[in-house]
């Protein structure tokens, strides 16, 4: 029974990161998640005690399963393979609904505490996993070293602001442009 019970919740959970994707985190309801679903209100409500803690817990289930999901698919391959793959992959190419789910998620972090913190939190993950290929790199002695933490924070600075601006219009060429600057960087700077 409690298999069950855990297999229900997780199926609202992921149900619900799809519409987020979908329509942004703002214009989903409980009326449509449950429709979507099949389910009743109550069963919502079973599992969480407002619909905030189910937007909450959705989207960290999500972001955090594809983090984890990442990170297994390169786990291995050489450390420059890594950082190069985390920059291939990182900015979009075509229209993602993953990173509508994340621009969604930032709009709402800029209004709301609780999202806030999701938001510092995946980014502070997204920055350890980073730092890690980059100390990797640099133990192995393909990089030079460097201070980790300033370059992970400049790398990440460049990662979401090319992100930002192929997320509105993106390309392949746009993007293989993107790739290329980020990786000049890293050449002039590990």
């Amino acid at each position: 029974m409690k298999e069950i019970k855990e297999a229900l919740k997780a199926r609202i959970l992921d149900g619900a990161a799809l519409l987020f994707a979908e329509k942004g985190i703002e214009n989903v309801s409980t009326r449509e998640l449950t429709e979507r679903l099949s389910i009743s209100r109550s069963h919502i409500y079973y599992y969480f005690s407002d619909w905030q803690t189910l937007c909450i817990e959705a989207l960290t289930r999500y972001m955090q399963n594809e983090l984890d999901t990442f990170s297994r698919s390169i786990e291995s391959i050489s450390p420059t393979e890594k950082l190069i793959t985390v920059i291939e992959n990182y900015l979009p190419d075509a229209p993602d609904a993953a990173w509508q789910l994340y621009g969604s998620l930032w709009q709402m972090a800029g209004r709301d505490s609780a999202f806030a913190e999701l938001a510092e939190l995946l980014l502070q993950k997204w920055t350890i996993f980073i730092t890690e290929i980059v100390e990797q790199g640099i133990a192995a002695g393909i990089y030079r070293p460097v201070e980790t933490a300033r370059f992970t924070r400049q790398l990440g600075a460049l990662l979401n602001g090319y992100a930002d601006s192929l997320t509105i219009n993106p390309s392949p060429a746009k993007h293989r442009e993107a790739v290329e600057d980020i990786q000049a960087f890293i050449q002039l700077t590990l």
